[in-house]
C-alpha cells in the first residue's frame, strides 16, 4: 500500500514552515537581488503572475513601490502565467523581472488552509482561496465523498468483506473515481482473477477482501465490525484513479490533474494543490522563458513561489502575506543563465539587503497627481 507517499515525492522538498518570508522583506530582497545580477536601477519592468484575487493586492503595491514601476500583468486567475504576454512585456523595460506564485489563504485562528476571510461582503464572510483551486477541485471532492460513503466494509465468522456501490464497479461510465479493485478483493489464486461477488445486492456487490488490504487496514489501526460502516479516510490513494476529460480545461486543473488522488487525500488539499501548481508552472513558464525570442539578449529574473494570504482580522483592510520560494532562472545579457532551487534560492534572497534606497513613497505620488 503506498498511502500519500507519492504526494511526498511529488512535492520533493518544498519547504514552508522554514522558507516563508514576509512580502515587504522579500520584495526589498529580490528587488537588491536584481541589481547585484547586473540589473540597473530605474531600468527594470516587473511583471507579476499572480491570480487576479483581490487578496493579491498588498504584493502589487509592494511590486510598485521597490521597483518604482507598477508591474506588467503575466497573471491568469489561478495563479497561472499568461505566457502569450512576454512579448510585450519584453518591449517595455531594458530589464526583466517576473515574479510567478500560486496562492492560498490561511485562518490563523483555526490554522487551516484555503480560507480567507473577504472584509467587503456585507457579513465580512469567509470563503475559498484560491477559489480557481477550489472549484478545481470540487468535482474530484464529491466523488471522492461519494467512494468514501459507499464502500462499506465489515466482517462475521466466514470473514471479512466488502461491500461497494455499483456504480464504483461499473465500467461504462467514462469519467469518474474508479477503484484498484485488485487492491481491495481477493484475487483467485490460479487464475488471478478478482474473485465473485459473495453476494449480489439491489445497488451494491460484496467481496471477500485481499490479504494485503486486510494488512493495510491492521496497520492503520482498524477494527472490524459486524455492521457494515464506511471506509472513510481509509481510501487512500493507491486505492483508486480519476478519469476526466481534461482537454478544454483551465490551465490549474491540467497541472495538477496527474496529483489529484494524492492532493485529494492529503491533510490540506488546498495547500497540496497550490503547491503542485506552482512547480508545474513554474516549470512551464521557464520553457516558454527561454523559447521567447524578445527575451534573448536580455537581463532576466524569472522567481517563482507560493503566497500565503492571511486572512485579515477586524482591525486590518490587508492581509499580511508571505512568499515561499520555490525556484528562480536567471538571464544574463551575455547568455549565461541558471535555475536556483529553492534551498540555494531562499538562501540567496536572505543575503540580500532588505533595505532599499531606490524605493518611492506612494503616497508622495499620490499627492504629486492630485
Amino acid at each position: 500500500m503506498i498511502s500519500n507517499l507519492r504526494l511526498r515525492s511529488i512535492l520533493g522538498n518544498f519547504k514552508i514552515d522554514d522558507k516563508a518570508i514576509d512580502y515587504h522583506s522579500f520584495i526589498a530582497r529580490f528587488y537588491n537581488f536584481c541589481l547585484e545580477e547586473g540589473m540597473t536601477a530605474g531600468k527594470i519592468v516587473p511583471s507579476r503572475a499572480f491570480c487576479s484575487d483581490e487578496s493579491q493586492g498588498l504584493p502589487i503595491i509592494l511590486i510598485s513601490k521597490h521597483f518604482a514601476a507598477f508591474p506588467f500583468d503575466h497573471g491568469l486567475v489561478g495563479g497561472v502565467m499568461a505566457t502569450s504576454r512576454h512579448s510585450p512585456h519584453a518591449h517595455h523595460g531594458q530589464d526583466l523581472a517576473i515574479i510567478h506564485a500560486s496562492h492560498v489563504g490561511y485562518d490563523p485562528n483555526t490554522e487551516s488552509f484555503g480560507r480567507y476571510r473577504r472584509l467587503q461582503t456585507s457579513d465580512r464572510q469567509f470563503s475559498s482561496n484560491c477559489g480557481m483551486i477550489d472549484h478545481t477541485l470540487e468535482w474530484y471532492r464529491t466523488e471522492y465523498q461519494f467512494a468514501s460513503e459507499n464502500i462499506l466494509l465489515h466482517r462475521s465468522d466466514e470473514g471479512s468483506f466488502v461491500t461497494i456501490d455499483n456504480q464504483l464497479l461499473s465500467q461504462k461510465y467514462k469519467e469518474g473515481l474508479f477503484l484498484n479493485l485488485e487492491e481491495i478483493i481477493e484475487i483467485e489464486e490460479f487464475t488471478q482473477q478478482l474473485t465473485k461477488s459473495v453476494r449480489v445486492l439491489s445497488t451494491s456487490k460484496t467481496y471477500s477482501v485481499s490479504k494485503d488490504f486486510k494488512d493495510y487496514m491492521k496497520e492503520q489501526g482498524y477494527k472490524w465490525s459486524k455492521r457494515p460502516t464506511p471506509i472513510g479516510t481509509f481510501l487512500n490513494p493507491s486505492l483508486f484513479e480519476y478519469k476526466r476529460n481534461i482537454e478544454d480545461t483551465h490551465q490549474v486543473e491540467q497541472n495538477i490533474y496527474p496529483f489529484l488522488p494524492w492532493i485529494i487525500t492529503s491533510k490540506d488539499p488546498m495547500l497540496s494543490a497550490a503547491e503542485i501548481n506552482t512547480q508545474v508552472e513554474f516549470d512551464r513558464g521557464y520553457r516558454s522563458i527561454v523559447r521567447e525570442k524578445s527575451y534573448h539578449g536580455r537581463n532576466l529574473i524569472y522567481i517563482s513561489g507560493l503566497n500565503i494570504d492571511y486572512s485579515p482580522d477586524d482591525e486590518h483592510s490587508f492581509a499580511l502575506t508571505q512568499f515561499v520560494p520555490w525556484a528562480a532562472y536567471v538571464q544574463h545579457a551575455n547568455g549565461e543563465h541558471t535555475v536556483l532551487e529553492q534551498d540555494e534560492l531562499y538562501d540567496r534572497l536572505m543575503k540580500c539587503s532588505e533595505t532599499n534606497p531606490d524605493q518611492v513613497s506612494l503616497d508622495d505620488i499620490a499627492k504629486t497627481i492630485s
